[in-house]
């Protein structure tokens, strides 16, 4: 609060009491923010941030994120096997261990077969609870596996 609104809620305050009456004032704000950052490891596949397959994705920087708040990140998984596959996906590590229950991510894979040397654009989401008031920061790894 600055120095100059501060005198004037004190001189409010006095003013209002003086004249025999009370000033309330209430302002009641919470922010959480929460720093992370996420790994993939991918087996079979390959992740990349461009369709021309230049920019390849080990790490998402999701930034600051609030309880409650839902981030996007874009990309493009690539069948990089011999064979045609299907893709799964799942999270490990999570640092803090409690940070899973109020934490997650998904993504927009649909479950069709990629055939060798095909990919799939996908964005994953990530979703921080309402109510997550403990975990300021937090990371985990997403595991991407081609299966066929």
């Amino acid at each position: 609060m600055s120095s100059k609104l501060a005198g004037f809620l004190a001189l409010a305050v006095i003013a209002g009491l003086c004249a025999g009456s009370v000033l309330t004032f209430a302002v009641m704000q919470w922010t959480h923010r929460i720093s992370n950052v996420a790994s993939l490891k991918v087996v079979g596949v390959g992740v990349f941030k461009d369709v021309n397959f230049t920019v390849t994705v080990t790490q998402i920087d999701w930034g600051i994120v609030e309880a409650g708040e839902n981030k996007n990140f874009s990309g493009y998984v690539k069948n990089e096997s011999n064979v045609p596959i299907t893709l799964s996906m799942y999270t490990e590590e999570w640092s803090p261990p409690n940070a899973s229950g109020v934490i997650s991510v998904t993504w927009d894979y649909g479950g069709g077969v990629i055939p060798t040397g095909g990919f799939v654009p996908v964005t994953f989401t990530l979703r921080v609870d309402p109510a997550v008031s403990t975990i300021t920061s937090f990371s985990f790894t997403i595991v991407i596996v081609g299966s066929g």
